[in-house]
């Protein structure tokens, strides 16, 4: 009886302490609020600090363009790629940080659509 209480009390604290090590996983994260510019090659382009009122004025520009113009983009890659397209307005949780190439690049671990 008492080996049962105590894999019981093992198990319990085991199942716990997994809840709270991905709980603060999240919390670590970086996030960005975020227009994506473009989906293809396996990442997502996209623009930090653009709202999707924005997206018409730059959509068509090059990543030269939007250099001069302080734009900063991010290319992320992304497990669930089919669930957003070019144009979405994105709360974005970056995963592990991100490069310092010019755009940046990085892993998305998750990606959330805004509300319009």
């Amino acid at each position: 009886m008492k080996l049962t209480n105590v894999l019981f009390i093992i198990f319990f604290i085991l199942m716990v302490g997994c809840a709270q090590t991905e709980e603060k996983s999240w919390e670590s994260s970086l996030i960005i609020d975020a227009v994506i510019l473009e989906v293809k090659d396996g990442r997502m382009l996209v623009a930090e600090d653009v709202t999707s009122s924005e997206y018409a004025e730059i959509s068509n520009k090059t990543i030269q363009e939007l250099d001069k113009e302080r734009i900063s983009l991010i290319y992320l890659s992304y497990d669930k790629l089919a669930d957003v397209k070019a144009g979405d307005e994105v709360k974005i949780w970056i995963d592990g940080g991100l490069d310092h190439s010019y755009p940046a690049q990085g892993h998305a671990k998750k990606v959330e659509l805004k509300e319009e």
